[in-house]
């Protein structure tokens, strides 16, 4: 028998967490066939919040445990630059603040 983690995924995009009809497994497959597929699950999520993607460029991941992830996106639209999150995590605001300590960190900045 397969055990299939079924998470809340989320695309986290200008500040808003967007729950997405996706499972851990896939995105975590399509992140090992390209680092760019998964951006494509969520393309026409992106697009309805931001219009006119001209270009996408995969910036980190981050994994905590087995469980949970975070894979980062930045995306030139019409309006500038913008990034994009997928987010794998019961707790996604949880994960972001992990994530960003982990920014923060792998840079060499403080906590201040």
């Amino acid at each position: 028998m397969v055990k299939v983690l079924k998470m809340d995924v989320f695309v986290y995009v200008l500040d808003r967490f967007i729950p997405v009809d996706l499972t851990r497994n896939e995105v975590l497959k399509a992140f090992e066939e390209d680092i760019l597929k998964p951006f494509e699950f969520i393309k026409e999520t992106v697009k309805n919040e931001m219009k006119g993607i001209k270009k996408v460029e995969f910036y980190d991941s981050y994994f905590k445990r087995d469980d949970e992830f975070l894979i980062e996106y930045l995306v030139d639209f019409s309006n500038g630059r913008a990034a994009v999150k997928l987010i794998a995590s019961d707790n996604p605001r949880k994960l972001l603040m992990d994530y960003y300590r982990y920014e923060r960190n792998k840079y060499g900045q403080s906590e201040d």
